[in-house]
């Protein structure tokens, strides 16, 4: 009996222990499979730069450096509208394969690897692109690579959670966030750099060089140049008269700053050095990449008979529009210092004599004055909707505008810039601009022009 017992007492123990062997089993097949699935979840967010889903399957907590940083690098805030289409294109390229065969499970601990499929961005950025559509169109085309990352997990209260998100090694997928890229600069994009709206102009009044020993044309680029000032990106003007080429300028770096004063003399021309003033004609700059390609062109007449008066030729009895659409109060300051003043086009929205359209950006008189002149004027304009009387009259009551300056020089003289920016919104109607001496407030000047 005593040799029976025993043997059924070791049978009874080695069942139970085959039972518990078992059990073991169907327990670490169970995690493996759970850690799998998990594997195949965080491996898809990751495709698909999902930081808050990765961060939600994780051990990290909101608060935690690495998910902050994580949120930082797959968001969007920091980053502008070619960089998001570069990272969406790349990561259309991304497929993955979780490498079932290399889980390991040790009690509470665990790790995978996944197999991603990415596009190669990096060779592909070593060719040049003219814009975003032509690069995410060869990112789409692009060979690819493998990169195997090991996916860690800890069990926490009976649940598998991702514990390494965020980490150097699980980011190396996101290398390409950090990648930088530059379009190539084709004359099209630095032509819509050209502020042709307010600030390129021909340094002289009336759109034509009378008598001139000099052209001047100044071009000027919205502030966006300043931003390829580092691509080392050159430009270059030449002049041309009635198809002669009569000067190349020396190269100009692109973003150095926002105005090129494209300026040529008599004795920058070679041909045109036995002449005293420029030969009349059509005269052309044109603007040129380093490359060659013309960007832009501008052109002005050049005529003789000079009909702006000279400290030497006297002062004549009346400039053109003068009784009409201006009047000088002080005729000794007129015949004293003034060679000259006009109602100023400064953008080509003057449509007649004295006389703006509603998209103007600046309604302006120009007095052009003798070296000898530096008094400090006042200046205000005033707004009247119709030409009534009595409308002028309320009008004059109260400015709309009152600025005051000495003259500005500049190469082809001394002008008084009699300015009021409108920016596009001036109001149809009449506007009346009156100078006076800024110390004893003297009436200089009245003028009045239309908007319609």
């Amino acid at each position: 009996m005593r040799i029976q017992s025993l043997k059924k007492i070791a049978s009874v123990a080695m069942a139970g222990a085959l039972i518990l062997s078992t059990t073991g089993c169907l327990d670490f097949g169970r995690s493996k499979q759970e850690v799998l699935d998990l594997a195949d979840t965080i491996a898809s967010d990751m495709a698909s730069a999902d930081a808050a889903a990765l961060i939600k399957n994780s051990t990290l907590d909101k608060k935690d450096k690495n998910a902050q940083a994580l949120t930082e690098l797959l968001g969007g805030d920091i980053y502008d509208d070619d960089q998001k289409a570069f990272f969406k294109a790349v990561e259309g390229t991304i497929e993955y394969e979780v490498d079932e065969e290399s889980v390991e499970v040790n009690k509470d601990e665990a790790s995978v690897d996944v197999v991603f499929t990415i596009v190669d961005y990096a060779k592909v950025l070593e060719e040049e692109f003219t814009s975003i559509d032509e690069l995410t169109s060869a990112i789409k085309k692009g060979d690819t690579k493998e990169l195997t990352i090991t996916l860690q997990f800890a069990k926490v209260d009976k649940e598998w959670l991702a514990d390494n998100v965020g980490d150097k090694k699980f980011n190396k997928l996101y290398d390409y966030r950090s990648a930088t890229f530059q379009l190539a600069l084709t004359g099209e994009m630095i032509a819509d750099m050209i502020d042709t709206s307010t600030s390129d102009f021909w340094l002289t009044s009336g759109g034509v060089y009378y008598d001139t020993t000099f052209i001047e044309y100044d071009l000027y680029f919205n502030s966006e140049v300043y931003d390829y000032y580092d691509r080392g990106e050159y430009i270059y003007f030449e002049v041309w008269a009635d198809g002669t080429l009569l000067y190349i300028s020396s190269d100009y770096r692109l973003g150095e700053s926002t105005l090129i004063e494209c300026y040529v003399d008599l004795d920058m021309c070679s041909d045109m050095n036995k002449e005293e003033v420029f030969n009349e004609g059509y005269y052309t700059v044109e603007i040129y990449t380093q490359d060659g390609e013309m960007i832009y062109s501008a052109s002005v007449s050049v005529e003789k008979s000079d009909p702006t008066p000279t400290p030497s030729s006297g002062v004549p009895d009346a400039f053109p529009g003068e009784g009409d659409y201006f009047q000088f109060y002080d005729t000794a300051f007129r015949d004293k210092y003034v060679l000259y003043a006009e109602w100023f086009d400064y953008d080509g929205y003057m449509t007649g004599d004295a006389e703006y359209s509603t998209d103007t950006n600046i309604i302006a008189f120009s007095i052009q004055v003798s070296d000898d002149c530096n008094e400090y004027v006042e200046y205000n304009y005033y707004y009247s909707p119709t030409a009534e009387e009595s409308d002028l009259s309320a009008a004059l009551e109260t400015p709309v505008y009152t600025s005051s300056c000495y003259p500005s020089s500049y190469s082809n003289g001394n002008f008084y810039d009699l300015d009021y920016y409108v920016w596009g919104e001036a109001e149809p109607g009449y506007y009346i601009i009156i100078v006076n001496y800024a110390d004893s407030g003297d009436a200089i000047f009245l003028g009045l022009c239309e908007v319609r």
